[in-house]
């Protein structure tokens, strides 16, 4: 009886050592504003270290012609140029608002606003090309795989499935774009991968939310590198600028295709900019 007594003892501590945990977890997520999904994640990270690995898509090497095929975009995709690049692996998915969450709560890190459209399976916004670099680097220390952000000749030559002369990622038909884009006749992002992907298995390169990549801005293509590597500070280059590339849900067709231009402030988040991660193939 006495064996008894006390094995519910233990039981009725430990019950009530739970309790207790969960009403401190509880009091502090609501003095923290976290929304049910931010607490979600933030009750598991107290118990177990969650990792998430994107899925990557293997880019093959290869040559392509880089810039404005058309002559219908600007002069800052000009002149166009031959590019060979190695193999590497691009994500399949632009990063979500679960990916980056995570990164985020373990980091101690303010959460991005989602414009409350939602957070889980859509690409994150509201992130500078900063935050980008920083979550890369994370991830890579967290998982001992190198993850980094793409650069812009590797963008152009994945978004064009491989180097084909396409003006929309999947696509050269206007009006076939709506199968493959998110853009302006939407009002907000939609869930990742929710259009047709292009021939390398890619999905959103064109439209829902705009891609950081690694390298600054230049006025045009007059010295770029054709090795595929980012294009930094040479040829004054202006590196407090990054380039942005595949247009967003508030944008046009134009914008859309995949040799535009795009730039923003290096320091500063937008409603419509996100990023995907790139790996170099050993």
């Amino acid at each position: 009886m006495a064996e008894r007594a006390r094995r519910r003892q233990r039981y009725f501590s430990l019950a009530l050592l739970i309790l207790l945990v969960g009403l401190w977890i509880a009091t502090w997520l609501w003095e923290k504003k976290y929304n049910v999904d931010q607490a979600i994640l933030k009750v598991q990270s107290f118990f177990v270290s969650i990792q998430t690995e994107p899925e990557m898509v293997i880019v093959p090497g290869g040559v392509f012609r880089r810039g404005d095929l058309y002559g219908t975009g600007g002069s800052n995709e000009q002149p166009v140029q031959e590019v060979t690049l190695k193999p590497f692996a691009l994500g399949k998915y632009e990063v979500t608002f679960a990916e980056y969450d995570r990164f985020a709560l373990a980091t101690g890190r303010t959460l991005p606003s989602d414009m409350d459209w939602g957070r889980r399976s859509r690409p994150v916004i509201n992130v500078s090309w900063e935050d980008a670099q920083a979550y890369a680097q994370w991830l890579s220390e967290a998982t001992g795989k190198r993850y980094r952000l793409p650069t812009e000749s590797e963008w152009e030559y994945a978004a064009r499935s491989g180097g084909k002369d396409e003006i929309w990622a999947g696509t050269s038909d206007e009006r076939q774009l709506k199968d493959y884009a998110v853009y302006r006749k939407a009002n907000r992002t939609e869930e990742v991968g929710s259009k047709k992907p292009n021939g390398l298995g890619l999905y959103d390169m064109s439209g829902n939310v705009w891609e950081w990549v690694k390298d600054c801005v230049h006025d045009d293509y007059r010295g770029a590198p054709r090795d595929g590597s980012a294009w930094l500070e040479a040829n004054d280059g202006n590196c407090d600028r990054r380039v942005v590339r595949g247009g967003s849900w508030s944008y046009g067709p134009w914008d859309l295709r995949v040799s535009n231009r795009g730039k923003g402030d290096r320091h500063l988040v937008n409603i419509d900019a996100g990023f995907r991660l790139a790996q170099d193939i050993p």
